[in-house]
């Protein structure tokens, strides 16, 4: 019996230790700064590809975050309308970029 209630403490332990808390989850900074297609060059539109992904990946981090808090604010989703307002700006200003160079 002892074994038993020591091995429950264990988990029990364990399970507290890994607990995250919404407070924990530290959201991503947001990227502002989207070439403009018209007159970037391709480094700096493929800069900011790399950028927005980077954003992506921590956006997705930052949610899964929360969500293994049981966080139960908007957060997350606010996060994620965001990032697609962000890629919505660089999709216009893409196509404006690949228009200038003849891309398709």
């Amino acid at each position: 019996m002892k074994r038993l209630l020591l091995a429950a403490i264990v988990v029990l332990a364990q399970f507290a230790a890994r607990s995250v808390s919404a407070a924990d989850c530290v959201e991503p900074t947001a990227v502002t700064d989207i070439p403009n297609g018209a007159s970037a060059t391709r480094e700096q539109m493929l800069s900011a590809q790399r950028t927005i992904k980077a954003y992506d990946i921590a956006i997705k981090a930052y949610s899964d975050c929360l969500r293994d808090a049981n966080d139960e604010t908007n957060r997350a989703n606010q996060a994620v309308e965001r990032l697609q307002k962000l890629a919505e700006k660089f999709n216009v200003q893409l196509i404006a970029f690949k228009g200038r160079n003849g891309a398709s």
